[in-house]
């Protein structure tokens, strides 16, 4: 992969200690076959191997969990959710080792603006451009997830396990990016979004924006990243899930 893929590994090093995938098999089955990406696809197995056996202790008996209620609670990790947690502390430990910020940092002033650097980093393999227009840990703790849907019924999600999702998704797809694209010309010719944004957890959320590269005179039309996402004038993505 060149010089970049020291660079981009450090980086999915980092995600990985917050990371898992939903479906074993599925990770398995759609894993690219590069080195570089089978790094990547070994580390989100083992996250996911965590995140299941978060899953059965969170389905355990009303019986065992009761006997579970006099012993110290387990310390909260990425990769740990503890379902019986109110929200309250579920998110208090979810931002212990996080910096408190008040605005979107690392982003762009305007849509097109965060497109175009998307594009550019992509062709020269610029990873830490990427990392730095996705949203971060910390604003998703104190921006995004208190007043999200996420935080109340009926689509309550702790947020360690939203979050843990939200980025496995991101993780996989900007692998494939990467890996299919990066260090080599997307033909950039513009791109599409929804007139009108939704708003979820005091941010504007743009969903289904897609690229277009115009290759040998033929326009294609590709989804290579999530949502855009805006607050107090700054844009960044939410995350990286797309339809490669």
């Amino acid at each position: 992969m060149g010089s970049g893929r020291p660079q981009m590994v450090g980086w999915l090093d980092q995600l990985r200690k917050e990371l898992g995938v939903r479906d074993v098999r599925r990770a398995t089955r759609d894993a690219p076959t590069t080195d570089f990406a089978s790094d990547v696809h070994n580390g989100m197995i083992r996250r996911a191997s965590l995140l299941l056996a978060s899953a059965a202790l969170a389905c355990s008996s009303g019986e065992a969990r009761e006997a579970r209620e006099g012993a110290p609670p387990q310390v909260a990790t990425a990769g740990v959710v503890d379902s019986i947690l109110p929200l309250e502390e579920a998110l208090l430990r979810f931002r212990a080792d996080l910096v408190e910020t008040t605005v979107l940092e690392g982003g762009a002033a305007s849509r097109d603006e965060l497109v175009r650097r998307f594009v550019s980093a992509v062709e020269t393999h610029d990873t830490t451009a990427l990392r730095e227009m996705v949203l971060s840990r910390a604003e998703y703790a104190w921006l995004y997830y208190p007043a999200s849907t996420f935080s109340r019924e009926p689509h309550y999600q702790m947020p360690q396990l939203n979050w843990f999702l939200n980025v496995a998704s991101s993780e996989k797809g900007i692998t494939r990016v990467v890996t299919r694209y990066g260090g080599s010309s997307l033909e950039y010719a513009g791109y599409e979004c929804p007139d009108i944004a939704r708003t979820d957890g005091g941010l504007s959320f743009w969903d289904g924006c897609v690229l277009t590269s115009k290759q040998e005179d033929v326009l294609r039309r590709m989804r290579l990243f999530g949502s855009i996402i805006e607050r107090g004038g700054q844009y960044k993505f939410y995350s990286y899930a797309n339809d490669l």
